[in-house]
């Protein structure tokens, strides 16, 4: 299996071949959760070479993948203090402008 890529497909992440498991999804548990990678494979229905090979694919491009994910977090933030702000707006009585 390889690792593609899809802008239709889950944002355009890269994934596992044949599944919509991204680099990300491995990377998160396994990395930044260190959960068993047995585990996870077992849990996404992935082998452990293409969990492995994800996570390979993550290494080998490390420096563009946390410039995508960072850029994914700050757009998360934003919309999250955007919908608080509504959310503030309505419970304060206060006419609150449709989200775009």
């Amino acid at each position: 299996m390889a690792i593609v890529r899809d802008d239709d497909v889950r944002s355009g992440d890269p994934r596992i071949e044949g599944s919509r498991i991204t680099v990300f999804d491995v990377k998160r548990r396994v990395v930044d959760n260190d959960e068993d990678p047995h585990v996870v494979a077992g849990e996404y229905d992935i082998s452990l070479e293409n969990l492995y090979a994800a996570l390979s694919y993550y290494y080998g491009h490390r420096e563009e993948l946390q410039e995508r994910e960072q850029a994914f977090l700050e757009s998360r933030r934003d919309g999250e203090r955007r919908t608080r702000e509504l959310l503030d707006g309505i419970e304060g009585g206060e006419p609150v402008e449709r989200a775009e």
